[in-house]
């Protein structure tokens, strides 16, 4: 083979996954425009403005700090007085404020509204309790 046409190939064997890939991104695979998948864990569906994700993500980071040293009651999960579980998913025990809370609870509860849906499909599968499937982001 000539090395056009290996350069060829090799462009090809990148551009068609990049394009697949940013069609998908972009749209995040059905939260309308302007949101994003939350993710604050792998296949949380759940839509939210990328503020929003920035401050799930921030909150995952900081999670060890508002948990009580040695644990407590509940646990290694146990949180620092004035903490409480973020409980934005089935089993989320990342510790933070009350407000925290409430947003998630508040994202959970609109969630539908920023979902882009297929015949009123929602398709986040977010669906308030742990039961459906949530997509799984690859990146």
């Amino acid at each position: 083979m000539t090395k056009m046409t290996l350069l060829r190939i090799s462009t090809a064997a990148v551009a068609v996954p990049m394009a697949l890939m940013i069609s998908l991104g972009s749209a995040e695979a059905g939260c309308t425009s302007g949101y994003v998948w939350r993710d604050a864990k792998d296949g949380d569906g759940v839509c939210v403005t990328p503020a929003e994700r920035a401050e799930a993500k921030a909150q995952n980071a900081n999670a060890a700090n508002n948990r009580r040293p040695g644990g407590g009651p509940y646990g290694p999960n146990t949180c620092r007085d004035g903490y409480v579980w973020r409980e934005a998913f089935a089993g989320d025990v990342v510790c933070v404020t009350p407000y925290e809370r409430q947003k998630a609870q508040q994202q959970n509860a609109a969630n539908a509204a920023h979902t882009a849906s297929e015949a009123g499909n929602d398709r986040s599968g977010y669906s308030g309790h742990s039961i459906g499937r949530r997509p799984v982001r690859f990146d």
